[in-house]
């Protein structure tokens, strides 16, 4: 009820640390809620990156309020916004939208419609592949990250990324965007399932790819074995 009267909200219901889901229905009642509240022209927006707007607008009175709109959080420097319109969204939303976007001082990046967008899709196939070289014997972890980050020019490499958003939310993307496309790229390496499996979840759990002290320094790297 303390949305009343807003003219743009975005939902950002926080992933559970342990499964990494949220639920798509529960989504949906968050914005079922928030129309029920807001006036017909506020903008109601998800902060999502597979879950489709579409399908989260499907059931709403006007579904042509709703976008899309990812944020960076595992890189504060990191100032753009992935936006999408979806099926039904309108054109003045979305100018909207990215006029909002402007004017807290991030780039507009336009994506069309797609679970998973250009991150996420790009991201997960990169760790996938940073597992299948760790699984080879190729070289150490701290070595693929090292060349990632140094080589590549990545803020941080492809383990220490996945440990900051936490494994069970990457997972979880990989299922989704398994679950969309059918391709064997984004199915989950079996070394993540095995550090989802023993709770190794990342920065927030203490213990990923890497061990971390209480305020979130890498301590030493976790011994993985073939």
């Amino acid at each position: 009820k303390e949305l009343a009267g807003c003219d743009f909200v975005i939902e950002a219901i926080r992933s559970d640390e342990k499964t990494g889901g949220r639920s798509l229905d529960q989504r949906k009642e968050v914005f079922r809620k928030v129309e029920e509240i807001v006036d017909q022209d506020a903008i109601i927006a998800t902060n999502a990156t597979t879950i489709v707007i579409t399908e989260l607008a499907s059931e709403l009175k006007f579904p042509e309020r709703c976008i899309s709109l990812h944020f960076f959080v595992t890189s504060p420097e990191a100032r753009i916004i992935e936006v999408v319109k979806g099926l039904y969204t309108s054109d003045t939303v979305y100018n909207s939208a990215c006029t909002f976007v402007k004017l807290i001082n991030r780039s507009v990046i336009p994506v069309e419609e797609s679970a998973g967008l250009i991150s996420v899709r790009l991201f997960v196939t990169l760790l996938n592949e940073a597992c299948a070289t760790l699984m080879e014997g190729v070289a150490t972890l701290e070595n693929i990250d090292k060349t990632m980050e140094i080589g590549l020019g990545m803020r941080f490499g492809p383990f220490r990324t996945a440990d900051i958003i936490g494994l069970s939310k990457v997972v979880k993307w990989m299922e989704n965007l398994y679950d969309e496309f059918g391709d064997q790229k984004f199915k989950p390496s079996p070394i993540l399932r095995r550090m989802v499996r023993a709770k190794r979840l990342g920065v927030a759990m203490g213990q990923g790819f890497y061990t971390y002290d209480e305020d979130g320094k890498v301590i030493s790297s976790t011994l993985i074995k073939k």
